[in-house]
């Protein structure tokens, strides 16, 4: 059928037309009825609609060209063969469910429901049960509740005989459901995805409707908001391809060829277009009709327009008196323009002069402008001073990690000398038994001298000479000893003091930065203490907020004006740790903000922020709309705090400014980076999200950094600040309380400097002391060795002397004392030959030792000499902000003493201005009369144009005229001269006022020179216009009666306008309407051909899935339609009369054609009910088959197929559904399904 195009207005118009909407636009357009009396303003206008063209073939196109000749009949014809049109494809793979498709039916009371509610898929629902059961209820329920009457559902004469008044119920009620997505969804702004419509029927037969949305709320009551929604879904309940209940089924086929033609125009929309074409054209002969109406009143009316056209030319003849009064005027205003051009030039004078000086200042505040130290080399050294810091936080890591370094090379060295502590003890012990045993060896060689009474001078000698240099070794051994102890006491204390020297260093440099930080603090807050705790937010905000408070005084605002913001803001108590980052989060901008409940104040606030000429973007100014306090809930976590709970916020204006443009609710507040995370961020499938949702930032100590959680995904962000300003707090701050704690703070930091410097300094004299010490020893330590190991010679040859010599002489057996020194020795000299090693490989390590000590010690000049340019930068940056500062104080007394001079030269500019306004109304007035001269002196015409921007007067305005012109000519005809001037001067205003020219064209007219004075040319204007007062009585003509003679003429031309431009509409009207029409209806008669051929060819495959075959024959100008159906392959099978058919056949056949004339309906659901009644079972199996095919084809379409039959075969899925009603209970009512 063809479908109603849905309404212009829901459709994109820079979106191609869907697919699935595609329609053809066949019906008439409205056809107004133009009137012949109507004014200009009334003139019927005629929109032509163009008709949307469908995709044809080649062989169409002409067909359904706009341009085609509507006089051409070539296509007319219902005998030519017409080549099927190609549509789109309005049935497209995967298309969602149209809007319009049944979600539920519910149904109350209605017919032998008590309560039932039938949930439908979107694609296919097959209803079965038994007879009885209520399964076309459902049908009943869904035709009623969308508009449809009592007699369309074939069960009922009257809605109140629906009413199940088993229960004594009083009412039925009726609900369908319907999807409301995608692009043509209804109001979906309104009702949502879901329209829900409820019809209740009462027992007396009246109805109501409801529109209710996805909850269920009711919308709408209006009948004409539901044919809104159906007629956009395209949704026709009365067609009976789209509801086909069993009556209709049963008669379809039976009825005469005439009747089968009328149901397919019915069903195709094709009867309703053509009724429309019929009343276009009874719409076109009554047009006819008014036209030939309107052309006869036309003669009467040239009459009377002739005959008031003479009258009016008789009043023009006083227009030469007339144009001497307006020469004087224009005279007289031009002379007066003279006598105040002189008045002018004074006043330009004095202007001249002022405006010279203010020049001059201005020329020298400009050379101060330019002389401003450049902020860039201020940026550049804060830059430098930056990468200074970081570069020693560098060096301080770097100085950690050598130090680290040197203590671990230094572990294995501390381990070995601690065992060579024990090798010396046990060298000293061994020393010890060594020297034992030489003093018993001595012992008995003494004895056995003494004991052999002499002995050899020489071997007494030799003897004495061991003994003397044993003592000299042993003793030179024990100073050896103790000089290696103090050489380590010495290497010991130089190590702890060194160490010392490196903390103290670290400590040092810390201690500096602290203070430089101070005194950057402390230098802040002087200068924020001498311009007072608002300047903290900005410059210029203590001059601003001092006008704000003249301007309450003096009452110029309108309503609440608060700032900076910042100043309204307190801490709440316990809450003070927060105050750093709860200032962050908010922001600078934001904190320095004012903030009005109206736009009039922020205009007056921006006025006053410009006259303090703040930089652009200090002290930003806001709007926000007055309300209640917001009412803020979110999801809190333990250990975190959130912005807006840390403030005391008094004012409710700026409550909802900081949530509105801080989002202070959405901010969280947290001790580190690792609380914040723990406690609020939540993992999940490797996304990450915020515990309760509502926080969106977390900003965190030390350094006012903050995080952000966007898409699962957290990302982390650096406070740009520098320390000194994070270190400032603005909120709730006691500024002369800030200063002292800064002085003292500063006092402290200077004085730890002091004393740890003096500390290190006395540390290093004392480790270079130590150095020298273990110099000296080690060197005396040296020289020992040395003469030891002469001795020990010594003794290896003595010792050899004598053992020769006692082989000569017999002697007492000592041997075994001599081997226990000889043990004793060899000991010692493993011990000594051990310490050896032990310092050997102590002194191997030494130079990496020194190597990482010499490191240590150019990290940490490097440190210091980092330090010391740092404090150089942090110099030069005050003295750039000095330089900076005594700028801006001489720029500012060079702007307020030019701001002193532009007010003067602003009052002179202010009296040229007002006497060259003067001047220049003065010359236009005199322009205007000379322009309005020159329109009288082109002819009678152009004054005509001039009156008839005028309306012309009513017959009763002009009644009421001679009514007021009758009675004063009863009263007394003595009226003073100057009351007759004043009249006059009333006239002639009028006259000024009825046109105006333009500016344009006042600047082509010359001023003319004049001579003489204006006093001159008023008497001579006075005598003229005596004189035109004559001539008026003369000839018994008033301005009234020429006026009145205007508005007759008038409009008596007007009306004969009037009616010649309603013949000219009507005529074009009925051209259009003509033009149009014949191409609808060749539009028409080619659609109906194209859906002819597409049910033929349709309805022969549905016929050949059952191995028959069939053709539908049209007959467009008897208007018949006929079947001819052949059952076999056998042509003797073939026939025409569809009564010859079996039950089945017929209900088969019935069938295909129904899908035929489906394929051309675009309705978003269709319903059958016992369309399979006749049907055998192999008939009835290919039907099923074909019904579910032919379904699932059509996605996005809601078939609703209602049958009694076994349909066990089939299979329930996500697009086919199968509902079972419950067998009738004959002893109660129906309540719910299977």
């Amino acid at each position: 059928m063809p479908p109603r195009r849905k309404r212009p207005a829901r459709k994109d118009p820079d979106r191609p037309p869907e697919s699935n909407r595609a329609r053809f636009s066949l019906e008439a357009s409205p056809t107004p009825t133009p009137n012949a009396n109507n004014d200009e303003d009334d003139e019927m206008e005629v929109v032509e609609t163009q008709p949307q063209e469908p995709l044809a073939t080649d062989a169409d196109a002409d067909a359904f060209s706009p341009n085609a000749d509507p006089d051409s009949d070539s296509d007319l014809s219902d005998s030519e063969n017409v080549a099927p049109m190609t549509l789109n494809n309005i049935n497209p793979v995967g298309k969602p469910p149209e809007a319009g498709v049944i979600i539920k039916v519910y149904v109350e009371n209605f017919m032998c429901h008590k309560k039932m509610s039938v949930d439908l898929c979107s694609n296919i629902n097959f209803i079965n049960g038994q007879n009885g059961s209520g399964k076309s209820a459902v049908l009943a329920a869904i035709q009623i509740c969308l508009g449809a009457g009592a007699r369309r559902t074939n069960r009922a004469s009257s809605l109140s005989s629906l009413i199940n008044h088993n229960g004594k119920a009083t009412h039925a009620k009726l609900r369908v459901k319907l999807l409301n997505k995608g692009s043509d969804a209804f109001q979906h702004e309104v009702y949502g995805d879901y329209v829900t419509v409820e019809r209740v029927i009462d027992k007396n037969g009246g109805s109501d409707y409801k529109l209710l949305d996805e909850k269920d709320r009711k919308k709408s009551t209006k009948k004409a908001d539901l044919d809104m929604m159906l007629d956009l879904f395209n949704i026709q309940v009365d067609n009976p391809v789209a509801v086909l209940d069993q009556e209709e089924s049963k008669k379809f086929l039976t009825g005469k060829p005439e009747d089968k033609y009328a149901f397919f125009c019915k069903a195709t929309e094709l009867e309703r277009i053509s009724r429309q074409y019929s009343s276009t054209n009874d719409s076109i002969e009554d047009l006819e009709i008014q036209k030939e109406a309107m052309i006869k009143s036309l003669r009467p009316q040239k009459v009377i327009v002739d005959k008031l056209e003479a009258e009016w030319n008789e009043c023009l003849k006083l227009e030469s008196i007339e144009e001497k009064i307006s020469n004087n005027k224009i005279f007289g205003a031009f002379a007066l323009v003279n006598e105040v051009e002189e008045k002018e030039q004074a006043h330009y004078k004095v202007r001249d002069k002022l405006k010279a000086e203010y020049e001059k200042l201005a020329g020298k505040v400009k050379d101060h402008e330019a002389k401003k130290p450049s902020a860039g080399d201020s940026e550049t050294r804060e830059e430098k001073a930056k990468v200074l810091s970081e570069e020693a936080e560098k060096a301080v890591e770097s100085k950690r990690n050598l130090e680290e370094e040197l203590r671990s090379k230094k572990k294995p060295v501390k381990k070995m000398e601690n065992e060579l502590s024990g090798l010396k003890r046990e060298l000293k012990k061994a020393e010890k038994n060594c020297a034992n045993a030489k003093t018993a060896l001595k012992k008995a060689r003494d004895d056995y001298l003494a004991n052999k009474g002499s002995s050899e001078g020489e071997k007494s000698k030799m003897i004495e000479k061991q003994k003397e240099l044993e003592e000299e070794l042993e003793a030179n051994k024990e100073k050896a000893v103790q000089y290696q102890e103090k050489l380590n006491s010495i290497q010991d204390s130089y190590e702890e003091k060194n160490d010392r020297v490196t903390d103290r260093e670290v400590q040092i440099k810390q201690t500096y930065a602290q203070m430089k930080e101070q005194e950057g603090l402390l230098k802040m807050l002087s200068k924020e203490s001498g311009a007072g705790s608002l300047a903290m937010f900005g410059s210029k905000a203590p001059e601003l907020v001092a006008k704000i408070n003249h301007g309450h005084r003096k009452k110029i605002f309108k309503g609440n004006v608060f700032g900076p913001i910042g100043s309204f803001l307190q801490i709440k108590q316990g809450k003070e740790k927060w105050a750093k980052l709860a200032e962050v989060a908010i922001g600078n901008m934001a904190l320095g903000s004012f903030v009005c409940d109206n736009n009039a104040d922020v205009a007056i606030l921006r006025r006053m922020r410009k006259e303090t000429q703040c930089r652009s973007q200090e002290l930003p100014i806001h709007y926000q709309r007055p309300s209640a306090r917001y009412d803020i809930n979110v999801a809190r976590a333990e250990g975190v705090e959130i912005c807006l709970d840390v403030l005391n916020i008094t004012e409710d204006l700026i409550h909802n400014f900081l949530c509105d443009s801080a989002r202070i609710e959405r901010k969280a507040l947290a001790p580190t980076k690792e609380i914040s995370q723990t406690n609020l961020i939540v993992t999940s499938g490797g996304r990450k999200s915020v515990r309760g949702g509502d926080i969106q930032e977390c900003y965190f100590y030390p350094q006012g950094d903050h995080w952000q959680l966007k898409n699962g995904y957290l990302s982390l962000r650096s406070n740009l600040q520098k320390s000194n300003e994070f270190n400032r707090t603005l909120i709730g701050k006691d500024t002369a309380a800030a200063l002292v704690d800064a002085k003292q703070q500063l006092e402290y930091f200077q004085a730890e400097y002091k004393e740890k410097k003096a500390d290190i300094a006395d540390l290093k004299s004392e480790a270079t002391d130590e150095k020298k010490s273990w110099n000296a020893y080690n060197k005396s330590s040296k020289t020992l060795l040395t003469e030891q190991s002469k001795i020990k010679d010594e003794l290896h040859d003595l010792q050899e002397k004598l053992e020769d010599q006692a082989q000569d002489n017999e002697e007492e057996d000592h041997s075994h004392l001599q081997t226990e020194v000889d043990e004793t020795e060899v000991e010692v000299e493993d011990l000594t030959k051990a310490i050896e090693e032990k310092e050997t490989a102590i002194n191997d390590e030494a130079p990496e030792i020194e190597a990482v000590e010499a490191k240590l010690d150019e990290e940490a000049a490097r440190n210091q000499k980092i330090l010391d340019e740092l404090d150089t930068v942090m110099k030069e940056i005050e003295e750039s902000q000095g330089l900076m500062e005594a700028w801006e104080a001489k720029l500012e007394k060079g702007n307020k003493k030019l701001a002193s001079y532009l007010v003067d030269l602003e009052e002179a500019e202010k009296k040229v201005v007002e006497s060259s306004e003067k001047l220049a109304g003065m010359i236009k007035v005199g322009k205007t009369l000379l322009w309005k001269k020159g329109r009288i002196d082109k002819s009678n015409e152009k004054k005509r144009k001039r009156l008839m921007e005028e309306p012309p007067r009513t017959q009763a305005e002009e009644d009421e005229d001679e009514m007021s012109q009758s009675q004063s000519q009863s009263q007394s005809q003595s009226q003073t001269q100057q009351s007759q001037d004043d009249d006059d001067d009333d006239d002639d205003n009028d006259d000024m006022e009825a046109t105006e020219p333009t500016d344009a064209e006042l600047d082509e007219i010359e001023r003319p020179r004049i001579m003489k004075t204006s006093s001159y040319f008023r008497a001579k204007q006075t005598k003229h216009e005596e004189e035109l007062e004559k001539e008026r009585k003369k000839r018994r003509i008033s301005e009234a009666d020429t006026k009145a003679v205007w508005n007759k003429f008038s409009r008596a031309r007007e009306g004969l306008a009037s009616v010649k431009r309603g013949i000219d509409t009507v005529d074009g009207n009925l051209k259009k309407m003509k033009h149009d029409l014949k191409i609808r209806k060749r539009k028409w008669k080619t659609f109906r051909k194209h859906i002819a051929y597409m049910t033929n060819q349709v309805f022969g495959e549905m016929m050949n899935k059952k191995g028959s075959s069939g053709e539908v024959q049209f007959d467009h100008t008897e208007k018949m339609l006929q079947l001819t159906v052949q059952k076999d392959a056998h042509e003797a099978s073939q026939t025409s009369d569809v009564k010859a058919l079996s039950g089945g056949e017929r209900s088969f056949t019935t069938l295909s054609l129904l899908l035929a004339l489906g394929e051309n309906l675009e309705t978003p659901f269709r319903v059958m009910d016992e369309f399979d009644v006749f049907l055998d079972a192999v008939s009835r199996k290919i039907a099923l088959d074909t019904l579910v095919e032919v379904a699932s084809s059509m996605i996005h379409r809601q078939f609703i197929f209602i049958t009694p039959q076994d349909i066990s075969r089939l299979t329930p899925s996500p697009t086919l559904k199968i509902i079972k009603m419950k067998a009738p209970d004959r002893s109660g009512n129906q309540t719910t399904l299977d």
